[in-house]
């Protein structure tokens, strides 16, 4: 029942009030139903009738009453459960190890927080009416037990036997819906490959036809499993609904052959058993609702217990830095970074083979340009990510000054870097940037040849849509504005011009280092390795330190 864990941890803390509604609404429709049988057996009386309905209108006005207020609390309570659960799944992927994280997958991580909670919203308002609807049973078999115990015993028969029948189709629809869960996620991957390569499938129609058709394949096999789902759900429907006849019939044809009883009273009690009918099948037509927020609220638990991190308490402060701000100090006045015997192991696919980097004894001193070389596949990403600190040093270690990275300090390490990863994703919101009124932002902007093109306003940029070289250049703009002491690039210059490229090697990091900023770039550039004071080539998981003299002469200087 992972829907209710998931509830009861954060919507269903605190019900009773709901829940009293709820057995509210269920007396309120039981006041309905007697004044009705009521009305029946004084046809005679003008008097009475108008008494019953005055009683009758009462109890459908407070009814309603009770149930759209019951209602609105669900919606609300629910939807901010749901804003908790977004921000929660979001504060535990950046709380988790990024190898925990990547292997989750942002697509799935969106999925989950966007459209499958939805559909947790969209249960908990037709839950709340089943309760109701359980209740306004119960009621109704209490009143009917005041006419006849036959009786209740005939619809109790009648109602376990159907139970029995309609419990063995449920749960053909649960695995069905684990089925039809899989394939959406089989079609939706090959419809965002599709989306995604639509110029290279446009070029190359044999590589069109083969995703059509393997798309085609998923959207046939989920049609299949949907069409099952409706016709399984057509046979719970039914024997529902024959369960319901099947009782009303008992009290018809069964009551007055086991039980002398008067015509009245038979019409009273089919008349109770009628007004079952709504509730059951409220209950039969929300369970749909309810399978699908399972299969959600279990996608939503497998993907916690993936992530392997407890949520980031929330905090009271805003979450973008104001001008007034000051960068971290953990580790500020660092002279020293290093790895000490560090290695990670990445896991080979079905947990066989496997890649190993280090171990690792390098040092960078601050103030210092270090360039990290070497073949693609060597292990340069790996190392840059165990510098981070983004990769946990299965051995080894994490040292600031010889004194060891622990768990308690991790944070404050990461906090002195800045980095440009080379799939960095541009965002128009400077949401690291310490302070943007000195002007430092224009400069960086003019050093980077942007101001004719981006601006900063309300601690933004103007635009992001420009092409890569230049999101790359607005990227470093915005990972200087972090005032790191530690700047990180990874083949930063590669979507760059030559002239751009040579601006930077020759006047961009120059002009970092004058100002104090650690430099580590991964690059394979080597016309310009003479600009690193340090060049740790990476080869097979290991490194060696070169000399950085470069091994072609760097071009002239173009015009831009």
């Amino acid at each position: 029942m992972d829907l209710w864990r998931i509830l009861r941890r954060d919507a269903l803390r605190n019900m009773q009030p709901l829940m009293l509604l709820a057995v509210l609404a269920a007396a309120l429709n039981l006041a309905l139903l007697t004044s009705l049988n009521s009305a029946l057996v004084i046809m005679d009386d003008p008097e009475g009738l108008q008494r019953l309905l005055f009683i009758f209108l009462l109890s459908a006005f407070s009814w309603r009453f009770a149930q759209g207020w019951m209602m609105s609390a669900a919606s609300k309570r629910m939807q901010a459960a749901l804003a908790v659960l977004r921000v929660d799944l979001l504060r535990r992927a950046v709380a988790a190890d990024l190898p925990d994280a990547m292997a989750v997958g942002s697509s799935r991580l969106a999925q989950v927080a966007g459209p499958e909670l939805q559909l947790l919203a969209q249960a908990v308002p037709t839950l709340v009416i089943s309760f109701q609807s359980v209740a306004a049973i119960v009621l109704c078999l209490l009143y009917l037990a005041t006419l006849s115990n036959a009786a209740v015993l005939i619809v109790l028969g009648f109602l376990t036997v159907g139970g029995i029948l309609i419990t063995r189709s449920v749960l053909r629809l649960e695995r069905l819906s684990e089925t039809i869960h899989e394939a959406e996620g089989a079609l939706s991957e090959r419809s965002d490959h599709i989306l995604q390569t639509l110029r290279e499938c446009k070029l190359n129609r044999r590589r069109a036809a083969n995703a059509l058709s393997d798309a085609t394949a998923c959207a046939e096999a989920l049609r299949k499993e949907r069409h099952r789902f409706g016709a399984e759900y057509s046979h719970y429907f039914t024997l529902s609904e024959l369960t319901y006849y099947a009782a009303l019939a008992g009290i018809i044809f069964l009551l007055p052959a086991v039980t002398s009883t008067d015509i009245a009273t038979v019409v009273l009690a089919g008349h109770a058993a009628a007004f079952i009918a709504y509730p059951v099948i409220t209950i039969v037509a929300s369970y749909p609702s309810y399978i699908s927020a399972e299969t959600a609220a279990r996608s939503y638990l497998a993907v916690e217990a993936e992530l392997k991190a407890p949520p980031r308490p929330a905090t009271s402060r805003p979450a973008q830095r104001r001008a007034k701000d000051t960068p971290p100090t953990g580790f500020a006045d660092f002279s020293t970074l290093a790895l000490d015997g560090a290695s990670y192991r990445h896991p080979g696919r079905d947990g066989t083979g496997s890649f190993t980097v280090g171990p690792i004894d390098l040092t960078v001193e601050r103030g210092s340009v270090v360039f990290v070389t070497g073949h693609n596949g060597a292990g340069k990403s790996t190392l840059i990510h165990l510098l981070l600190g983004l990769y946990p040093a299965q051995r080894g270690s994490l040292t600031v000054d010889g004194t060891v990275v622990t768990a308690d300090t991790l944070g404050s390490y990461r906090d002195l870097f800045s980095v440009v990863f080379s799939d960095n994703h541009v965002t128009r919101q400077l949401y690291g940037a310490v302070s943007l009124e000195d002007g430092f932002a224009d400069e960086l902007l003019d050093l980077l040849e942007m101001s004719d093109k981006v601006a900063v306003e309300d601690r933004a940029f103007t635009t992001v849509d420009l092409s890569q070289g230049q999101k790359k250049r607005l990227a470093l703009a915005a990972a200087l504005l972090e005032r790191k002491p530690v700047l990180v690039l990874d083949e930063w210059a590669a979507d760059q011009s030559p002239y751009f490229r040579r601006k930077f090697y020759r006047e961009i990091i120059p002009w970092m280092k004058a100002r104090g900023i650690t430099v580590i770039a991964v690059t394979h550039d080597d016309a310009y390795f003479d600009a690193a004071d340090v060049q740790i080539q990476v080869e097979q998981g290991g490194i060696r330190r070169l000399d950085t003299t470069p091994t072609l002469p760097a071009p002239d200087l173009l015009p831009a």
